[in-house]
């Protein structure tokens, strides 16, 4: 079941924020995380598989740039491989072309996950070494909405 993030789901948020780092995610990053649920909240959401939550992601529109991203989105361990990234993410696009404007979605990621969107049609448009942290790199990835 995919629902919309509420406040009081910030703890289990960063319970598996933390089950992910540092393997896919900095440490410093919780801060940007924590700032994120903060003020893009009601663009959020978690996928909850008997009863809990097994991960989380959220999307940001930017009719200026007529370009939606997809942000923040992550499984815990214990429920990956299960089909539930791919459930969220395709939930998330529909999310994303809901809007009119929107011509291209973008994501960023890194080289541990960017094979899994590649399978979504995005293509990867730059590679930054060491960007995230020491070993984490940035692959920019775009696609036609």
């Amino acid at each position: 079941m995919i629902r919309k993030y509420h406040p009081s789901d910030k703890s289990a948020v960063i319970d598996i924020f933390q089950q992910n780092t540092p393997d896919y995610f900095a440490v410093e990053e919780q801060a940007d995380l924590e700032q994120f649920l903060l003020t893009n909240g009601n663009n959020y959401w978690l996928i909850e598989q008997d009863g809990l939550v097994a991960g989380c992601g959220g999307i940001v529109i930017n009719e200026g740039l007529n370009e939606g991203r997809i942000a923040w989105d992550f499984l815990s361990p214990n429920f990956q491989g299960q089909g539930l990234g791919r459930q969220l993410t395709e939930f998330r696009l529909t999310e994303i072309r809901k809007t009119p404007s929107i011509q291209r979605i973008v994501v960023r990621t890194s080289q541990l996950a960017y094979k899994f969107y590649a399978k979504f049609g995005f293509q990867t448009e730059k590679i930054e070494e060491d960007y995230w942290a020491p070993g984490l790199d940035l692959y920019a990835m775009q696609m036609p909405a």
